[in-house]
């Protein structure tokens, strides 16, 4: 994963300059591609536009707030989101959590936890979107790369709506 951090984007989202310098600093010395914003809305922007692969979001923002922000980003991917707060309650985590988050890291933070975290959310990102590649339901075979369907071994030919729905019900 350390030699293949070049592939990966990440959205650093936090109103506070120095805790998005930190982070910045940590994550392009592991060879990271970043892209920050100062709020929740820009964040909403850039993730439809730029499509990062990791997201780290701080809750307590102006404008519009992590929690907010992460509801919305919800509605549209499944981006993996790390909130990164100092909220530190057990309230706030089962909130964030449930809203969609993938992982929760309280401030201060340590910087190999910080990149260990972000490392498996990547892995676990990767993994996924590997798997989802083929879809099989029992001998049908989908394969989102190729624009195919089988059944058994023999192609099957169908329209795009077809096809569109074949996957969706997969």
């Amino acid at each position: 994963m350390e030699n293949l951090a070049s592939q990966y984007t990440v959205l650093v989202v936090d109103d506070v300059p120095t805790n998005v310098m930190l982070v910045q600093a940590i994550l392009k010395k592991e060879g990271y591609t970043l892209l920050t914003t100062d709020s929740g809305a820009k964040a909403l922007r850039i993730a439809q536009e730029r499509h990062p692969n990791l997201i780290l979001l701080d809750i307590m923002m102006p404008e519009m707030d992590g929690i907010t922000a992460l509801r919305a980003i919800r509605e549209k991917s499944n981006v993996p989101v790390i909130l990164i707060t100092a909220k530190s309650e057990d309230a706030d985590k089962v909130l964030g959590l449930d809203v969609g988050a993938d992982d929760y890291i309280t401030k201060p933070f340590g910087v190999m936890e910080l990149i260990s975290r972000v490392k498996a959310m990547l892995r676990r990102s990767q993994k996924s979107q590997e798997k989802d590649k083929v879809l099989k339901l029992g001998n049908i075979v989908l394969d989102r790369e190729k624009h195919s369907v089988t059944v058994g071994k023999e192609p099957v030919e169908l329209t795009y709506k077809e096809y569109e729905l074949l996957k969706l019900l997969m």
